[in-house]
């Protein structure tokens, strides 16, 4: 296995030749030609040890993979550079459906669940958390909670550069006999565009329209025109959707340039929505995420998963996710956690981002 110590003279030695440019990038430096920490499972809290250990009688993967936990969102940008979060999804419209028995209470982990928590599950609103009955704490318990702690942020610092949101909606439960979660309609996944709007004026969203403008495809206007520039984008905010298949697939009927949406979602690289791609293996797919960085589209890969890179301390999967352009690289750590190893992935200085690696010089041939 890698050692950490060559894993960050790698890091370190691309970020020094490829360092931020605050205040000196070019004008037309477009937001695909930048490279982002983000965090997966932004709002992530891992149960106390008891309860986990508990957990890990049950099931020791369980017990391992979710051994992780991040900052507050706030904390995340101001402190650690981050701009790119994932939140996972539950719908919950009238409030308390995922109290219910079968919930919370399964497998008798609910005792570690603050009073506080018991309180926002119970408003309606879709609520943000990993899995409903054994790893349910979250620093920021619903959307609308998560977009305004984000927006408060925005507003103290209107020139950050745009900060990508990947959305997941959730609807089945890995846990036997577990509450059924909601599914996710094409209603419901309007009402998740709703809530967005709710704290986010339409004008500081980048939305698949916005890229499109009046090319006929989405697609078309990211390969033929380019991504918006940095400079008119800054304090603003853009949305993906992490799910495929059959939810993805509702989002898009009868817009598959996604006409009128806010998301945007991972397709084929043909499609018309084409834009943006998720590719979670940046080993197995290396070659390609760098074709499609070079074609113009922007891609979210995983430096790490279930807490197995910063266990072993094998920086491979880091290194290489840095190195194949995909602008936003997603952690579990982006700070290291000591009881574990000091496995971490961050630019120098802990930059929130740098020029990125593979398309950077498309803007500067002549």
């Amino acid at each position: 296995m890698g050692s950490l110590t060559s894993g960050l003279l790698i890091a370190l030695l691309i970020t020094t030749a490829i360092s931020p440019a605050h205040g000196g990038e070019k004008s037309d430096l477009r937001i695909n030609q930048l490279q982002y920490i983000g965090t997966h499972n932004s709002y992530h809290v891992a149960l106390p040890k008891p309860q986990l250990e508990k957990l890990g009688r049950i099931n020791k993967s369980w017990q391992y993979s979710l051994d992780y936990t991040h900052r507050s969102l706030t904390g995340q940008l101001e402190d650690l550079g981050i701009r790119h979060f994932e939140l996972d999804l539950f719908a919950d419209p009238e409030g308390r459906h995922l109290l219910k028995k079968g919930g919370l209470s399964i497998l008798g982990l609910a005792a570690a669940q603050p009073e506080d928590f018991r309180k926002a599950m119970q408003l309606p609103g879709f609520k943000v958390l990993h899995e409903p009955s054994i790893d349910y704490l979250s620093t920021t318990p619903s959307l609308t909670s998560a977009l305004k702690e984000i927006k408060a942020w925005s507003l103290k610092n209107p020139d950050h550069t745009p900060l990508f949101i990947l959305l997941e909606m959730k609807d089945k439960s890995p846990v036997p006999f577990a509450r059924k979660p909601l599914p996710f309609t094409r209603k419901a996944l309007e009402a998740v565009e709703a809530e967005i709007l709710t704290v986010f004026k339409a004008n500081k969203i980048i939305t698949p329209d916005f890229v499109r403008g009046k090319t006929p495809t989405l697609r078309q206007a990211v390969i033929e025109k380019g991504w918006p520039t940095l400079e008119i984008s800054r304090g603003k905010v853009m949305f993906g959707l992490d799910n495929s298949g059959r939810i993805r697939d509702l989002y898009l009927k009868g817009n598959p340039s996604l006409e009128g949406r806010i998301l945007f979602t991972s397709v084929g690289e043909n499609d018309p929505g084409a834009a943006w791609f998720k590719l979670n293996d940046p080993v197995r797919n290396f070659a390609l995420i760098q074709k499609l960085v070079r074609t113009g589209f922007m891609v979210r890969t995983r430096a790490d998963s279930d807490t197995r890179e910063a266990r072993n301390n094998d920086t491979r999967r880091r290194d290489r996710a840095l190195a194949s352009g995909a602008q936003f690289i997603s952690t579990d750590f982006p700070e290291p956690n000591k009881e574990i190893s000091g496995y971490s992935v961050r630019f120098q200085k802990i930059s929130p981002y740098r020029q990125n690696p593979v398309n950077r010089e498309k803007e500067d041939q002549p």
